[in-house]
């Protein structure tokens, strides 16, 4: 199931008792940002198609909601529920963070558009490079492990 954002403590544990109740494989957090507008100054028009200008809002804007959203439902979901994290994921550093705050996959949507299939590749190999240089062999050695204050 792919989840709204969601932006009080209180949405997610009342979400996630409902979502540990049944048995749910996948849990996709987050759908886009609803009703945002984008503007290009430059030509004064707005940049979402539908709706008027008014669409859902993702990549680099919903990247600190969806990285919240992961780490939220990750702390509150049954273990057995994969988590997919989606926002804002366009290099192998944001599929660490995604990681970290403990997505068991990622979903690229807004940069793949732009970029295309080989983003895979580049990405790919840009988290390989971070696991490298932090010493991380498998993304489990790191899943979840956001340190807090």
């Amino acid at each position: 199931m792919k989840l709204p954002p969601y932006f009080d403590l209180t949405q997610f544990d009342q979400m996630a008792e409902i979502i540990n109740r049944y048995p749910v494989a996948y849990v996709n957090s987050i759908n886009s940002i609803g009703n945002g507008l984008v503007i290009d100054p430059m030509t004064e028009t707005a940049v979402i198609k539908p709706k008027g200008g008014f669409g859902g809002i993702g990549g680099d804007y919903a990247k600190p909601t969806a990285l919240a959203n992961v780490r939220g439902f990750r702390q509150r979901l049954n273990p057995e529920i994969q988590l997919i994290g989606t926002g804002g994921i366009k290099s192998g550093m944001d599929v660490f963070e995604h990681v970290l705050c403990g997505a068991d996959l990622v979903q690229i949507g807004t940069a793949f558009g732009a970029e295309g299939t080989p983003i895979f590749d580049r990405i790919a190999q840009e988290l390989a490079d971070i696991m490298h240089e932090k010493g991380y062999n498998e993304l489990t050695d790191f899943r979840g492990k956001l340190k807090t204050l």
